[in-house]
């Protein structure tokens, strides 16, 4: 793993976003895995700035999404979807067919689970994989514990997961309590994974990630010293426990 810091949020931000530009802008039908939350705001921003302006076609982009929460509607303001239409799908004007996330309903749990996995399998590798990492050191919603051979699959999400999310509810009680999370499996088959990490809460996590020299399924991002082309890209506040040499 690569690690980075690039002073600022808004640099931090500015390269992720550039390099997935590059991917786009170059090969035309490229496959992404995206995340989403606070963190991926101002990259979105730049990525859609940078693809509009360079009038890029994307009618062969196809992107796979992280996660979504279990059983929450789609429409609903806090979905990962409404986050994704809302950020990236409708300023570009991506038609349903390009983008994908887990699917979240009641009807056939399992049967979605190995169909998305099949999907990404089908079509993959993923040229880029964009990460963010929780406080606990989650990627996707794959908490401590979780083994790297997992599949798509519902998940229970940690007690830190969920305060950490209450900021987009009313309150933490509306927080779901599961979602439906890309495996780690999943995640490595990808040929490029980047990941973004900004402000002072991440800071002890990057630094725990960064002395770490095996994989530990106690911190579910140290998955990522198996895959052999990753960039951790962190602003100074979440580099900042780093002795970086």
């Amino acid at each position: 793993m690569k690690f980075m810091n690039l002073g600022s949020p808004e640099n931090a931000s500015r390269y992720v976003a550039v390099e997935m530009f590059k991917e786009i802008h170059f090969n035309a039908c490229t496959l992404l895995g995206l995340a989403t939350g606070g963190t991926m705001e101002d990259m979105y921003r730049e990525l859609v700035a940078l693809l509009q302006r360079h009038q890029t076609d994307i009618s062969c982009l196809e992107t796979f999404n992280l996660d979504e929460y279990f059983n929450l509607d789609a429409a609903h303001p806090n979905s990962y979807m409404s986050y994704m239409k809302k950020h990236f799908f409708q300023p570009l004007g991506m038609q349903e067919s390009q983008f994908h996330l887990p699917d979240n309903d009641l009807i056939d749990v399992e049967g979605d689970n190995r169909r998305y996995d099949a999907a990404i399998r089908v079509k993959g590798p993923l040229h880029i994989q964009l990460l963010g990492i929780g406080v606990n050191g989650h990627i996707g919603f794959n908490e401590p514990g979780t083994p790297f051979d997992s599949k798509t699959r519902v998940v229970e999400l940690s007690p830190e997961t969920i305060a950490a999310n209450a900021r987009f509810f009313d309150s933490q009680d509306d927080v779901p309590s599961q979602a439906v999370s890309m495996g780690i499996e999943s995640i490595l088959y990808s040929n490029r994974i980047l990941l973004l990490a900004i402000g002072d809460k991440k800071a002890p996590i990057m630094a725990r990630l960064y002395s770490m020299t095996e994989p530990d399924t106690a911190v579910p991002a140290s998955s990522l010293l198996l895959h052999p082309n990753v960039e951790i890209i962190m602003d100074a506040a979440a580099a900042q426990h780093i002795p970086f040499k």
